[in-house]
């Protein structure tokens, strides 16, 4: 039985940075759900309740006729309800997650952590703007956009930021 583990070892120890990265971005994942899951009065509620109010604000200053109740925003005879799951801060906990896995500076972690949460923000920003628009004029196919087509393309920008990221710091070790 030791004889199984020492070659499994063996074989595993020229992917030791590949698997401590792993092992940690698990490990900083569930600490971030956990935390999220426990400030959920304290912190994500009133973090969403400021995404539909920004939102509600970029309409109005725009001329829209657009009305907001709690995180509800109505646009027309269309409405949307902003919810923990389309608040970014599932896709901003993991970017942060793997950040911290990575083998780059505290600094550079951080700097990447505060833009990529910026930049993530925005793009939700636009998401819940679009999907208000979308869902107003083409209501038949506001779950398409919502479920399909913004959901990968808020998944390809979270990966190519983090890449991005990891390719400009340099790692260390």
């Amino acid at each position: 039985m030791w004889q199984f583990f020492a070659r499994l070892a063996e074989r595993l120890r020229p992917h030791r940075d590949i698997l401590l990265f792993c092992f940690r971005f698990a490990l900083y994942s569930v600490v971030a759900y956990v935390v999220i899951f426990a400030l959920q009065d304290q912190v994500v509620e009133p973090f969403t309740r400021g995404i539909a109010w920004v939102s509600y604000e970029l309409l109005r200053i725009v001329g829209a006729s657009v009305s907001l109740n709690g995180v509800t925003l109505a646009l027309g005879n269309f409405a949307v309800s902003i919810r923990t799951n389309c608040n970014a801060i599932y896709e901003m906990a993991l970017y942060a997650a793997a950040s911290l896995a990575y083998p780059a500076s505290a600094r550079q972690r951080f700097t990447g952590i505060g833009v990529a949460i910026v930049v993530l923000y925005v793009v939700n920003q636009v998401r819940i703007l679009s999907l208000l628009w979308f869902g107003r004029t083409f209501p038949e196919f506001f779950e398409v956009g919502h479920v399909y087509i913004w959901q990968v393309l808020f998944l390809l920008v979270s990966a190519a930021l983090w890449l991005g990221w990891v390719g400009r710091v340099r790692p260390v070790t």
